[in-house]
């Protein structure tokens, strides 16, 4: 599909999905975790049928790192004005885990290279959770979103299989649309 889009020179994937859980999640994977991982250009995944597609309330989560901000801007631009955005950064414990300090210069960094300001600070939101995808759900679940973007790094092969990946999970397990951009 990610070949099709792209031999048409498309800016979006937009997938329905039904997800995928279990022996099958872990063993094989479903068609839109192939995609997501494998698309160069942004994938929208949708699992229910939705009423409208006014994004007006957006999360978009991210470790903030300088990867991520071709990401970033991808998203906005898709935006533009027309939505709240709420910037999520989830803390984890274990080796990535960052102090407030070390989270706040990241984000700092990360606005600074991204928008050359620190416009969007005051909608930077620090949560710490058991993982990083419920982090991201549970915030996504407490503001009201309507859409979760995320870039996503399309680990293939052993790398995939030991690490996993969190925009594929989100995309098979949230409720809510997700929008992954490859970093």
């Amino acid at each position: 599909m990610s070949e099709v889009a792209e031999e048409h020179n498309a800016d979006l994937i937009i997938m329905g999905s039904h997800g995928v859980s279990g022996f099958t999640e872990v063993f094989v994977g479903s068609n839109t975790e192939k995609v997501v991982r494998h698309s160069k250009i942004p994938v929208l995944v949708i699992k229910q049928k939705p009423g409208n597609l006014n994004f007006e309330t957006v999360v978009f989560a991210s470790d903030f790192s300088d990867e991520s901000v071709s990401a970033y801007i991808k998203a906005s631009k898709i935006l533009q004005d027309s939505s709240k955005i709420h910037l999520l950064y989830v803390n984890v414990s274990g080796e990535n885990f960052k102090s407030t300090a070390e989270m706040e210069q990241q984000v700092a960094n990360f606005l600074m290279k991204a928008d050359g300001n620190m416009n969007q600070l005051n909608n930077v939101h620090y949560v710490s959770d058991y993982s990083i995808e419920k982090g991201i759900l549970n915030f996504s679940n407490l503001v009201g979103a309507d859409l979760i973007m995320m870039p996503t790094h399309g680990r293939k092969g052993l790398a995939h299989f030991f690490e996993g990946s969190i925009s594929e999970d989100l995309a098979n397990h949230a409720n809510l649309p997700v929008m992954t951009f490859k970093i």
